[in-house]
């Protein structure tokens, strides 16, 4: 696997930091994790957001940028950006490569992005 490309302080995760009302955002565009409220190196600490931006990654890769950034940006009008698809699958692959690491300490999903059955 090749190494994880980042941009600290990018305008564009603050952004998306400010939108969300999150201290801490990373966002993949392309090739890229988008970082803004965090440094490279606390990003790097925390595996399962590394794997949560990861399967971004792979969804830029198999969809294309443009292709990919309009079927997310449409599936997040059409169910909110907690119940997107794609964010499902980032959440449920990152838990899956966490759950394999016996030392990592699961924090519980937000109320708001539980899936609905759940909530």
């Amino acid at each position: 696997m090749q190494p994880l490309r980042t941009w600290t302080h990018s305008p564009l995760a603050r952004i998306a930091r400010m939108v969300l009302g999150s201290p801490r955002v990373a966002m993949v565009i392309g090739q890229t994790v988008h970082l803004s409220g965090v440094t490279r190196e606390q990003f790097l600490a925390d595996p399962e957001w590394v794997a949560h931006e990861q399967v971004h990654l792979r969804q830029y890769k198999e969809n294309g940028l443009l292709p990919f950034l309009w079927k997310y940006l449409v599936e997040s009008a059409r169910v909110g950006y907690y119940h997107n698809k794609y964010e499902v699958e980032a959440r449920e692959e990152a838990r899956r490569v966490v759950l394999a690491n016996p030392n990592h300490v699961l924090v519980p999903l937000p109320r708001h992005a539980r899936p609905k059955d759940i909530v």
